[in-house]
């Protein structure tokens, strides 16, 4: 495919040299020319019937893998940017995060919206789920509102995150023309604090029987110490099943990379970040239940340097007669565990543990709610 793309802009360029054109959009032209829908037979089929019926499915992959996987580039000094980390690393939903945040090819809950909106489409009722956490001692506080579910086009989904961070104390010395010493010593000048908002909207529908495909766009709001900033983002997500109790599942974050302006002109950009991953279910008669084996690797996140497996995660869940989970985990180098119970057909609640080796361990806990 990548040579017929090759063959067809060299094709181009010939066209325009024999007609004395400045060959300047070559790549451009073959792009439209291969993956741009065109005529009234779009129209007639529906983007989503073109999608799959006139132009291969990998073309369109290759052409989002493009997209993703290339950063923008400053041209001028007024508009280097410095990259901050995701806000969206620290996960949504304990009953992921206990699985070790594997779960880009299960994403069959509300948590979709985050972890690949894909799994929209595979709802079959409307869920309501709560997070709560409180980390570092309480100094983090991370809420999660989501509320998806199905319609006759697909399943759609509404997220709210918020994450503060209080209480961090501005310190300056006692006289600041002297330097530091045991009669100049740091005092606490004030307290100070930050809030995050994050806005979701996402959309998941089948493409075929074994193939889905979602998108969601993010609007992020920060409110810090040194000022105010907004910017959007947007994921794309795909799922695909080869054979029954076997997905495949592929994320994009930032496939649209997320640019957040500050009202003193400054600006933080997070840029793509693809996340691919496979999920094994089987039922297992003799215990009465069905274990699910995830895992996933990210391409483009932030590591730290003393965690050099972070971007991969693994992550196994068995549940007990659709009734009691029990999960166990591991992101990077850190351990995670995790439990649920379904109350009846309406209530649910999960847990998840966090191990952390510098900082703090932390919990998260979630409740559903399905109607």
């Amino acid at each position: 495919m990548i040579k017929s793309l090759c063959r067809r802009g060299r094709a181009i360029a010939a066209e325009d040299k024999a007609r004395n054109r400045v060959p300047s959009c070559d790549s451009a032209r073959a792009y439209n020319a291969v993956f741009r829908p065109q005529g009234p037979a779009v129209a007639r089929m529906g983007f989503f019937n073109w999608l799959v019926r006139v132009r291969p499915v990998k073309q369109i992959l290759l052409a989002i893998l493009t997209l993703a996987l290339s950063r923008p580039v400053p041209v001028t000094a007024q508009d280097e940017t410095r990259y901050s980390e995701d806000p969206l690393l620290l996960g949504a939903g304990a009953r992921p995060l206990g699985m070790g945040s594997a779960f880009v090819a299960v994403s069959d809950d509300a948590t979709a919206i985050y972890w690949n909106p894909a799994g929209l489409e595979r709802l079959r009722r409307r869920e309501l789920q709560i997070q709560h956490a409180e980390q570092f001692g309480g100094t983090v506080n991370h809420d999660v509102f989501t509320l998806c579910g199905p319609s006759p086009l697909g399943g759609f989904g509404v997220g709210l995150t918020r994450l503060g961070v209080d209480g961090v104390k501005i310190t300056t010395l006692e006289n600041p023309t002297f330097a530091p010493g045991p009669d100049n010593r740091p005092v606490v000048s004030r307290v100070a604090g930050t809030t995050e908002y994050h806005l979701h909207l996402a959309f998941g529908r089948g493409l075929r029987s074994n193939l889905s495909a979602g998108a969601g766009v993010k609007l992020v709001s920060r409110n810090l110490d040194a000022g105010k900033g907004s910017g959007f983002g947007v994921d794309f997500g795909m799922l695909y099943i080869p054979r029954p109790g076997l997905t495949a599942g592929l994320m994009v974050r930032n496939l649209i990379p997320l640019k957040i302006t500050f009202d003193s002109g400054s600006s933080d950009r997070v840029p793509p970040v693809l996340v691919v991953g496979l999920a094994l279910a089987r039922p297992v008669e003799a215990a009465d239940g069905e274990i699910t084996c995830s895992g996933s690797f990210s391409v483009g996140e932030e590591k730290s340097a003393a965690d050099n497996f972070q971007g991969a995660r693994v992550g196994i869940e068995y549940l007990y007669r659709n009734k009691l989970a029990l999960r166990l985990g591991a992101r990077g180098n850190h351990f995670t565990a995790g439990a649920g119970v379904r109350l009846g057909r309406r209530v649910a609640f999960d847990l998840a543990f966090l191990e952390h080796g510098e900082l703090d361990n932390t919990y998260r806990i979630s409740g559903s709610l399905y109607f």
